[in-house]
Formats: C-alpha cells, sequence, structure tokens
C-alpha cells in the first residue's frame, strides 16, 4: 500500500514532465520558431563539433536512456515511462565542485545536500541577420532558454526523497563582432528549479557561449532545451520614445479642442462668420469622401479601443488618467475621442468660410495622424514582423487609413493655400439631391395612370401573341448606359429607393463600422494563430492526453494535423464571419472603406432595405413599428445613441460569431481527429433509437399528410372533411405519433437559436422578442429614435411645403442663370476664380450660340429670375389654399359628414 501512495505521485510527476517536454517541441514547431541549440535533445553531445553540445572530456556528460516501470493493480497492467530519456553529467565519473552544500542548514532554510559539477555542457549561439542585430545593439533582447527536466534513473528519485537537492548554474559569455568578450552573467544556483530566468543581451553581442551546470549525485536531467531571443518591447528606444510622443500628442490634442473652438468663437464676434456645427444630423447633409475619410481616421481609433475593452486590456488614456476616474475610464475613452475630432468635424464644415479653418484643420489632423503613428508604430516594427503573414495582412489593412489621412490632409492644405470666399462655392459645399422634391413630384403624379392597351388573351401563346403584335412594334433601340443599370440592380439588391435618402447617420455608422470590422479581422488572427497563440498553445498542451482517443499514437502528428485543420477554422471564422457580416452601403454614399468588402451580404445589408421600408410605412401614417403605434415614448434623445449602439453590436456581435463559428469549427475538428469519440458518438446517437425514431417520424408524418389529403380532405379545400366518422378514429390514433418528432425538433429549436439569434442580433433595426422586453434593447430604441427623427426633419412633404412658403426652391446651380448672376456688380467679388472663369465661358458660349450680348444676356437673366418668381409664388399661393382648406374646421365636418376624399392635383 506504502508503495502504491510512493508510486501513484511519481506517475503523476513523470506524466506532467512528458507532456511540458513535448509541449515545448510541439510549440516550436507548430509557431516555426526554430531551436537557436542545436540536438535540443541531447542525444549527440560532442558529436556535432563546435554546431552542438560539446564538454572538456567526451563522458563528462551522457545520454540516460528511458526506463519503464510496470504497476499491477489487480488485472490492470499499466506501464509508464519512468525515468531516463535526458542528459546529464555522469554520476560515476569523480570530478572538482562550483559549488557544495553540506546541508547543515537543513532545519532552518530545509536546503538539502547539493554539490554542482565543475564540468558543464556547452553550445554557441549566434546572433543573426540585420532585423536582430539592430534590436541586439539597442539593448532590447531576452535570450530566453526553456528545459525540460527529468530524473535520470531509479536511484535518483529516492536520492532526491532522502537526502539530496537538484540544482543547476547557467552562465553566459557574451561576443561582439569581432568575436571580443564584451561581458559575463550567470544565472546563480538555482536550487529544485525546473526553469531558467530570461536575461536581457548585452549591447552589440553576436555570440552566446551557454555553459550549464548541474547537480551531480542527484543531477538536472535535461530531456529536451529550447533556446531563442525575443524582443522586448518595452526596453526598445523606439518604444520609449513613441510612449513619450503619445503623451505629448495627447495633451496637444485636448489643447486643440480648447483653442481651435475659442478662435472660431471670436472669429464669429468680430467677423461674419458663423461658428460651425461638428456634424448635420437632423438636416440632410451630403455624404462626400473627404467627410467620410474623416470618420475612417475616427475609426483607426475607435477599432483599438473596442478591441482592447473587449480583451479587458489597457487602452489608450490608462496611463496618464488620474487614479480617480479610472474606474470609468472606458466611458471616458470613447468621450475623449470625440473630444479629439471635434475641432477636425468644425474645422472641415468651415472649409468654405475661412482660410484659418482649413490651415487649424490640416494642423489637428496632422496632429492626430502623429498620435495613431506613435502608437501602432511598435506593434509594426516589433510584434507584427514575427510573421510576414501577418504583417502584410496588417499592412493591408493599413492603407486605407494612411490613405485617408493622407487625402484629409492634403484637402486642408489644398484649400488653405487656393481659399477665396466663394457663394458658389459654399452652395456646392452643402447642396444634396433634391431627392425629397421628386419624391414629392412623384407623389403629386400617382393617381395618374398610364393606359393600358386592352389584351384579349390570357393563355400563354396569347400573350406571346400579344407581345409581338403590340410591344414589340413600341420598343425603341436605346443606348446602354451601364452606370445607370448597375445602380438600378444594386438600388434592386439592396432595397434601396432611388427617392428615399438614407441619412447620414446611417452612412457614418456603416463606414466605421465596415473599417472596425475590418481591422478585427487581422487582430483575431494574431491573436488565434499568431506566434505563440490560442490555437498552437492549447494544441500543445492537450495533444498528449487527446490522442489516446485516436489510433494513431504519436502526439505530435497528431498536432500537426490537428493544427491544420484549426487554421483553416480560424480563416473560415475570421473571413467568414468579419466579411460576409461587414454592413456597409454599397451604392448609396461615397466611402474610402469600399475596398474592404469584397462580399456583400444581403442579411447583414439589410438595415438598408428595412429603413427604407419603415420609413416608406412612416411617411403613409403607419406607426405599428412601434409600441404605442403613433404615441410611442421614443425621443431625439434615443437618436443619439444610434451611431454609438449601431458599431458597438455590429463590433461585438461580429466577434462572438467569429468565435461561435470558430468553436463550431473546432468541435467539427474534434470529431475528425478523436476517432474513439465520434465512433462512440455514432453508436449512441447515430444509431440508437432516440435518433432513429426521429427519422422514422419524419417519414410517417410525410406519409400521413399524404393519407389525410387523400382519403379525408375534399378536394379543393383544406379544412372540409369526409368520411367523418373513420376520421376521428384516425385522428385518435395518429395524433400521439409525431410526439417522437417534437421530443428531437425541441432540441433542433434550442440549437438553431443558439446559432442564429447572435447573427440576427447584430443589426439594430429588428428585434426578435416581446414589446416587454424590446423596450431595454438600446440597439432597436436607437434606431427607432434615429427613424422618427429623421421623419420629423427631413420629412419630404414638410420640406417641400416650407421651402414652397418660404419662396426659396431653386434648382441646382449649374442649371440656372445663379452662377451667371453673381458675376455681375458687385457680386463679382462673392466669387472665387473658377467660378467667375466658368461662368464667362458659360456666357461666352451662350453668346455664340443665340448672337446675344451681355445686356441681353442680362436682360435674359432678370427675366428668368422674375419667371422663376411668379411660378414660386404660384406654387406658394397654391400650397398654402391646400393648407388652409385642408384645416378648415367647417370643411373638415362637411368631408366627415359626406366622406369626401380629398385629391390634390397639379392641374
Amino acid at each position: 500500500m506504502k508503495a502504491c501512495i510512493l508510486v501513484c505521485p511519481l506517475l503523476v510527476y513523470v506524466q506532467y514532465a512528458s507532456a511540458i517536454a513535448f509541449t515545448t517541441r510541439c510549440w516550436e514547431i507548430l509557431n516555426g520558431k526554430e531551436n537557436m541549440f542545436k540536438d535540443g535533445l541531447c542525444k549527440e553531445i560532442n558529436q556535432l563539433g563546435n554546431q552542438g553540445w560539446h564538454t572538456l572530456e567526451s563522458d563528462d556528460w551522457v545520454y540516460y536512456p528511458q526506463q519503464y516501470v510496470n504497476v499491477s493493480f489487480t488485472a490492470l497492467d499499466v506501464s509508464v515511462t519512468l525515468v531516463g530519456g535526458c542528459c546529464a553529467p555522469s554520476r560515476y565519473k569523480p570530478t572538482d565542485f562550483l559549488y557544495r552544500d553540506d546541508g547543515s542548514s537543513y532545519k532552518n532554510t530545509g536546503n538539502k545536500i547539493v554539490a554542482i559539477s565543475d564540468r558543464p555542457i556547452v553550445q554557441n549561439i549566434t546572433i543573426q541577420g540585420w532585423y536582430m542585430q539592430s534590436f541586439v545593439d539597442d539593448g532590447a533582447v531576452n535570450l530566453t532558454l526553456v528545459p525540460t527536466i527529468n530524473h535520470p534513473d531509479k536511484q535518483s528519485v529516492f536520492y532526491e526523497l532522502i537526502a539530496f537537492d537538484r540544482a543547476m548554474v547557467i552562465t553566459y559569455q557574451f561576443f561582439n563582432d569581432q568575436d571580443k568578450v564584451i561581458g559575463n552573467y550567470s544565472s546563480g544556483l538555482l536550487r529544485n528549479s525546473i526553469s531558467i530566468p530570461d536575461i536581457t543581451l548585452p549591447r552589440y553581442t553576436r555570440r552566446i557561449v551557454v555553459s550549464i551546470f548541474s547537480s551531480r549525485a542527484d543531477p538536472m536531467c535535461f530531456a529536451y532545451i529550447y533556446a531563442g531571443v525575443y524582443i522586448y518591447s518595452p526596453f526598445t528606444t523606439l518604444t520609449k520614445v513613441c510612449a513619450k510622443l503619445t503623451t505629448l500628442l495627447q495633451y496637444a490634442c485636448l489643447g486643440n479642442f480648447i483653442v481651435i473652438p475659442l478662435i472660431f468663437t471670436i472669429m464669429s464676434y468680430t467677423s461674419d462668420f458663423s461658428f460651425p456645427p461638428p456634424a448635420r444630423f437632423l438636416c440632410r447633409a451630403p455624404a462626400n469622401m473627404i467627410h467620410m475619410c474623416i470618420i475612417i481616421t475616427l475609426g483607426s481609433f475607435i477599432s483599438s479601443q473596442a478591441w482592447h475593452m473587449l480583451n479587458s486590456e489597457a487602452i489608450m488614456f490608462h496611463e496618464w488618467l488620474p487614479r480617480a476616474v479610472r474606474i470609468i475610464e472606458i466611458f471616458l475613452s470613447f468621450f475623449l475621442l470625440a473630444v479629439y475630432f471635434y475641432p477636425v468635424f468644425i474645422c472641415y464644415h468651415a472649409s468654405y468660410r475661412s482660410r484659418v479653418a482649413n490651415i487649424m484643420g490640416a494642423y489637428t489632423i496632422l496632429a492626430l495622424f502623429a498620435l495613431r503613428l506613435s502608437i501602432e508604430l511598435p506593434n509594426y516594427v516589433i510584434v507584427y514582423p514575427q510573421s510576414q503573414g501577418f504583417l502584410v495582412v496588417n499592412l493591408l489593412t493599413i492603407t486605407p487609413t494612411i490613405g485617408a489621412y493622407f487625402a484629409v490632409f492634403a484637402y486642408f492644405i489644398t484649400r488653405s493655400l487656393t481659399f477665396k470666399s466663394c457663394v458658389l462655392c459654399g452652395v456646392a459645399f452643402l447642396e444634396v439631391q433634391d431627392i425629397e422634391e421628386e419624391y414629392v413630384k412623384r407623389l403629386f403624379y400617382s393617381h395618374t395612370k398610364r393606359k393600358r392597351k386592352t389584351r384579349n388573351h390570357d393563355s400563354l401563346l396569347g400573350r406571346l401573341w400579344d407581345f409581338i403584335t403590340i410591344d414589340w412594334p413600341q420598343i425603341r433601340a436605346m443606348p446602354i448606359n451601364l452606370r445607370k443599370l448597375l445602380k438600378q440592380f444594386l438600388r434592386y439588391l439592396f432595397g434601396i429607393d432611388e427617392l428615399v435618402r438614407i441619412p447620414f447617420a446611417i452612412k457614418a455608422s456603416l463606414t466605421l463600422l465596415v473599417y472596425c470590422l475590418a481591422q478585427l479581422i487581422p487582430l483575431l488572427l494574431n491573436e488565434m494563430i499568431g506566434t505563440g497563440a490560442v490555437v498552437s498553445r492549447h494544441i500543445c498542451q492537450w495533444s498528449p492526453y487527446l490522442v489516446q482517443l485516436h489510433y494513431d499514437k504519436d502526439p505530435l502528428s497528431f498536432a500537426i494535423k490537428t493544427y491544420y485543420f484549426m487554421r483553416i477554422v480560424t480563416y473560415i471564422a475570421a473571413f467568414g464571419g468579419g466579411v460576409c457580416n461587414v454592413q456597409q452601403n454599397c451604392h448609396c454614399y461615397h466611402s474610402c472603406s469600399n475596398a474592404y468588402s469584397p462580399v456583400c451580404i444581403l442579411f447583414s445589408l439589410g438595415i438598408l432595405r428595412r429603413f427604407t421600408k419603415d420609413i416608406l410605412k412612416i411617411r403613409k401614417g403607419d406607426y405599428s413599428l412601434f409600441k404605442g403605434k403613433r404615441n410611442n415614448r421614443m425621443d431625439v434623445d434615443d437618436a443619439i445613441r444610434f451611431l454609438g449602439v449601431f458599431i458597438g453590436f455590429g463590433f461585438t456581435g461580429t466577434l462572438y460569431l467569429m468565435l461561435e463559428v470558430f468553436l463550431i469549427g473546432t468541435f467539427i475538428t474534434m470529431l475528425i481527429q478523436l476517432d474513439m469519440l465520434r465512433e462512440l458518438l455514432l453508436k449512441r446517437l447515430g444509431y440508437g433509437a432516440y435518433f432513429a425514431s426521429f427519422f422514422v417520424a419524419i417519414i410517417v408524418q410525410f406519409l400521413q399528410k399524404r393519407v389525410t389529403n387523400l382519403v379525408f380532405i375534399e378536394s379543393r379545400t383544406r379544412f372540409m372533411v369526409h368520411h367523418r366518422a373513420p376520421f376521428l378514429h384516425y385522428w385518435y390514433f395518429m395524433m400521439l405519433t409525431s410526439m417522437t418528432k417534437a421530443l428531437i425538433s425541441y432540441f433542433l429549436r434550442t440549437l438553431k437559436l443558439a446559432l442564429r439569434y447572435p447573427m440576427y442580433s447584430l443589426r439594430v433595426d429588428r428585434n426578435a422578442e416581446t414589446w416587454s422586453v424590446r423596450d431595454g434593447d438600446a440597439g432597436f430604441t436607437a434606431y427607432s429614435g434615429m427613424i422618427l427623427t429623421d421623419h420629423e426633419y427631413n420629412n419630404p412633404i414638410a420640406l417641400t411645403f416650407i421651402e414652397c412658403i418660404l419662396d426659396c426652391i431653386q434648382h441646382s446651380f449649374q442649371k440656372n442663370v445663379l452662377s451667371k448672376y453673381f458675376i455681375f456688380g458687385e457680386h463679382k467679388r462673392k466669387l472665387c476664380r473658377y467660378h467667375i472663369k466658368s461662368s464667362r465661358n458659360q456666357i461666352k458660349s451662350e453668346n455664340w450660340k443665340n448672337g446675344s450680348t451681355k445686356d441681353s444676356i442680362k436682360k435674359i437673366s432678370s427675366d428668368v429670375k422674375e419667371e422663376q418668381i411668379g411660378l414660386s409664388r404660384r406654387a406658394r399661393n397654391r400650397w398654402f389654399l391646400a393648407y388652409t382648406l385642408v384645416n378648415n374646421p367647417q370643411l373638415r365636418a362637411d368631408r366627415q359628414r359626406k366622406g369626401i376624399e380629398i385629391q390634390i392635383t397639379t392641374d
């Protein structure tokens, strides 16, 4: 019994030690990190010359072969590797000692007898490559030794239990490129330790001589030794400089938040300059390329902040925030991002009004770019180059960001150099397409129906004859406009109406989400299958145990094959879950991020289709989307949160969807790899009566439906039954047979819900819950507030009515005489050179065509203007008359009494 108690802990320890040895080798192979030690298994001592392990004398260190012990418990025989399979100093060769302890202090310290032999095992390590050598010269490279230590033989086990400790001493000698000694280092006595501390290489090191000294009576026996060098980022000069620059630039950006609005305030009081808003969410706002590029630059900060938040990592503001406010640093981080970019947005919206705004905008975007560069540069120089593939992927994802910063900076610089106050430039900056006016026009003419020719045939051949004789002659050959055709196809594909404007809030949210998800893909790949990442680490840890369920008992082969499958799973999860769930607008607005999404998934783009349907219903007075219908509790405060919750739901939901796909792929991989587990599941589930009855029930249900329709249901009906008495007996016997299918269908319904709901929850425009739960859904509430706010402020009927009342309806200034009107008299000073020149060219071309003079153009312009004013007054009077008649109390009472329905026409 005592022997059993003694041997069982040894079995556990030896299995753990064997797993550690395999884990180190497996990690080295899967991550492609070559061991800097030749012969890490120590099987070829003094056989590789200066390239491998060597000793002073050939028998100083020996390789101890593996030994086995059989432990019998009744009828069960267990054979395990107990000791050996490692190299250590020869116990039987007398040597001098580097260190000795006779164990006299055992009562006070617990240290037993130990003696370190003075005969080491030695190997050289060479630092190669300009990249690593440059960081060695910077003093930022660490050397790590990862040993796997066993007992050399059975006597060592008993020596350790009785009176001896095991210990080792590691010494390092450093040489420069001229092979001169530049330093020495010793680890000191490592007593009963199975790990070796990392060391930092001295500057200009090119070669290291590693000497391992071990105890002799009870030696440290090395089954495997791994050596590697890695760059320790906090020690690099680049990281230190970037950290200081980051702090300075953060304070500079905070200063911009105070200084630039203060300058604009002074300008608004001392001149005709008006303080611009940072964004125009309540009105129709153009979404041009520069505006979207500014939003992408904002997304470069949002993506990293969201990733750090989900991983519970320190955020950008962690170091310099006061300790008292760190508890709310997650909230403050996103608020401070809005603070940083506030000067950029107000400078952009004032760029057509002032040269100073353009200069300040260029400075602000340059400061933000420098801040972003100081944060990300250490990763692109130190972390990502560990794998060339990940470096290329990250460079591809950062390229649009750099392009966006450059485009915004070039815009501000160009405007600051070429700026001149111009009325037409301001009109062009704020001009939007007259979508709402066209929408109202379509409503006016919707009552007229096109006359159709009478069809005399209903059959297929008759319709074909009508097409040949009636429709075909009316077809006219027209040139095909591919661009227009593509637009129509995209509108049809995404459910977009050309006369329904997608709000700027949705456009900005989609752009930010596209960018954040594009940045999420390389982050997830690096976290999962990067160097020393989650997949390789866990495969190496669990393969020695999982291989017992595989027919091939080689754990290394099992680990390599499993890692191959898991890489496929990770790529499917990252690109399938990331790219396929990107929510973007592929057509309705210009964006610098369109290159990110090679595939548009209809479900993820459903918010565009859903918004179009919902806004059209609301404009018709259908408020069934909201609880309480028209008298719902949504307000403008809900619309404020739309952009944040849209990005948050999309980013977090996509990440969790990726992880869900990854877990499903892991389960499938385990079923492929674990043969015994797969056979057990097939035996218990696939061939069991439980699931077999499920498939039988499906067939019975199909046959039952056919019998019911053929025997008991009358033809051309669905619920009329004949043979009523036999049918009741038939009902009685068949009503319980569906329970077999229902038992399994419940689990299938739960499984489908678990798989589909995470993806369904990515969208904030719908919620499958009841109203009692839906009211608390931040995403759906924000979407409801946004769509109601857009309906309140951008209702086409209200906009057109107000334009008519205020006499301000004008067509696009390129198509009327507005540009020609401003070049005469004192208005000429309100135009820039470009518009003056273009207007003159337009006038000259018209003079050449019409043979008119400058005076005649003035007269024509005044006549056209008077005609437009007359038309505008006429339209205004009609709107006012219609509005008065519709709201007249007496007429309303008459209409209600007589049931008269008023229809406004354009006659």
